[in-house]
């Protein structure tokens, strides 16, 4: 009887021990996971991608300076996360000559403090976007899948 008792205490404690160990383990994951902020999961990659598709195409000009005021928003809120701020370029086709906008303009961030620059050249472009005239939109992604570039034509 002696014996099971202290059988049944040993196992006890075996069972706490790696009970212990596997808590350790998994505080471990989540605060690596947490000072990791540079790999998106992807949900929040999908999220922060449909956001900016649907704009994706033919547009007006009035949807497009949505898009541009989407993007300000955009930078506004994400700006000490570099990856969720796309290049927007705004450009002409050559084959439409007298266009909205002369010559183009190109919003990348630099990594200034506010993304200030970026927002301010977004504002631009938006005030070249003429409401009622139509312009392709292309998206393009990075190799993690999140939107990288928006590419703006007359």
């Amino acid at each position: 009887m002696e014996n099971a008792s202290k059988a049944l205490i040993i196992a006890g404690s075996v069972l706490v021990a790696i009970l212990i160990i596997a808590m350790g383990v998994a505080i471990f994951n989540k605060a690596q996971k947490a000072g990791d902020t540079s790999s998106l999961d992807t949900t929040e990659i999908n999220m922060f991608n449909q956001k900016f598709e649907r704009y994706n195409n033919t547009q007006l000009g009035s949807q497009v300076k949505s898009l541009i005021s989407f993007a300000i928003s955009n930078a506004s809120t994400n700006k000490d996360d570099q990856i969720k701020l796309p290049t927007v370029t705004l450009s002409g086709d050559s084959n439409y000559t007298g266009g909205p906008a002369e010559g183009g303009m190109k919003a990348i961030d630099g990594g200034n403090p506010g993304n200030q620059t970026y927002i301010d050249t977004l504002g631009a472009m938006r005030n070249k976007i003429t409401s009622t005239h139509p312009y392709t939109i292309t998206i393009g992604y990075g190799n993690s899948g999140i939107i990288e570039t928006i590419t703006i034509t007359w």
